[in-house]
């Protein structure tokens, strides 16, 4: 394994996990100590701050998001910018009465024109025009499948990887991902609670009430991409249903997550095709702002837009049971020892192990992973 984690690889299979009964499973892969949430708790990655229809040209959006005060704007000329809210002449909020004069962000109160890297454009009444030597703080954006994401890094490091394509929205063959089935709720919960839950299959037969239990068959961790997969049984006990008109079905569901601020599920053609993308984006240190959005395959013949038939039904059930995992993120104590069966200690202690990696100390290290020691970003963390 080479330096920070570069080259790890973890897989396992359920016949693996469950035939080695030998010792307690939690002590084996937690040791005594456990694995600590970071006392620091917003990681390194890509998060989503806004739907990109949220910012139209020259408008400007108020934020809050990794403990700090931001602003979203998009230029006249279309271009979108995240930086700290702050005007740096008084301290004025850009986010409360500023607005957009070409390329640049307006101060409200003194007229103060800012770019989208940071820098001073313009003092309207000053003779030495602008100031060579302050900036705001900006965060690296991109727009992504209909969303605005800012890069976050403790130290204001660049990217070390850039966010994925997404085949199925590539295409036609899916109805579009906005803005039928978009949505953002504010819960009580950090984000790595959330990305546990590709850890977790056990927890669906009971919050989300399926009939019959499901099963991990794969998860691996490499770099900043965890992928997972579960085999998950639809219509046990039943003839027929509405999602599974010919009889029950064994599913392979897939869980791809991105460091810990993206996450892509999809579910097969035997139940809808359908991808989902969800953004987990800490607000501060106690509330997450988890946004949602999922496409399905395109019923036969329908060129419409908006979803329709089985994939508009699928789609629909998908909004309410994410749902359903709120009341016990929100009351929930993070344990940093669990009790865990034998079939769930390994990928539990593997996810948070690989979890810890995006959590930079109060000062950059040589060993924070995604970086050099010259602190650029590392091309061997961009692989993975």
């Amino acid at each position: 394994m080479g330096r920070a984690g570069y080259g790890e690889l973890v897989t396992h299979t359920i016949s693996d996990r469950a035939s080695d009964s030998a010792g307690d499973p939690s002590e084996r892969e937690f040791g005594q100590a456990g694995i600590a949430l970071s006392t620091y708790r917003f990681p390194t990655g890509w998060f989503i701050v806004a739907f990109g229809s949220d910012v139209a040209a020259g408008q400007v959006k108020r934020a809050h998001y990794f403990g700090e005060e931001l602003v979203i704007f998009r230029t006249e000329s279309g271009r979108v910018h995240v930086m700290d809210a702050y005007c740096q002449h008084l301290g004025a909020n850009l986010g409360v009465g500023g607005t957009v004069e070409g390329d640049n962000i307006v101060c409200p109160w003194h007229g103060w024109r800012w770019r989208g890297d940071g820098t001073n454009a313009l003092i309207p009444y000053s003779k030495i025009g602008c100031k060579n030597n302050v900036r705001i703080r900006t965060y690296p954006t991109v727009e992504w499948y209909g969303f605005i994401l800012a890069w976050h890094e403790r130290h204001g490091r660049a990217p070390y990887w850039q966010p994925p394509v997404l085949p199925e929205l590539e295409t036609n063959e899916y109805y579009p991902l906005h803005p039928h089935t978009q949505m953002v709720n504010r819960v009580k919960v950090h984000p790595q609670m959330i990305i546990e839950n590709a850890a977790d299959p056990y927890h669906v037969q009971y919050v989300h009430k399926a009939a019959n239990p499901a099963t991990t068959a794969s998860f691996e961790v490499s770099g900043y991409h965890l992928h997972a997969t579960v085999n998950a049984h639809f219509g046990g006990g039943r003839a027929s249903t509405w999602l599974t008109p010919h009889g029950p079905v064994d599913a392979k569901i897939i869980y791809d997550n991105y460091s810990l601020g993206l996450g892509v599920v999809r579910f097969p053609s035997e139940l809808v095709a359908t991808v989902q993308v969800t953004g987990q984006t800490p607000v501060d240190e106690d509330y997450t702002d988890y946004f949602y959005t999922q496409a399905s395959v395109r019923e036969p013949g329908d060129t419409g837009d908006a979803p329709t038939g089985r994939a508009a039904k699928f789609l629909a059930l998908q909004q309410e049971v994410i749902k359903q995992d709120f009341f016990t993120w929100e009351n929930m104590k993070y344990l940093e020892k669990p009790n865990l069966a034998p079939e769930e200690a390994h990928d539990y202690a593997a996810l948070r192990r690989w979890a810890h990696r995006f959590y930079p100390g109060a000062q950059p290290s040589q060993s924070d992973f995604g970086y050099t020691a010259a602190g650029e970003p590392d091309p061997a963390a961009a692989r993975a």
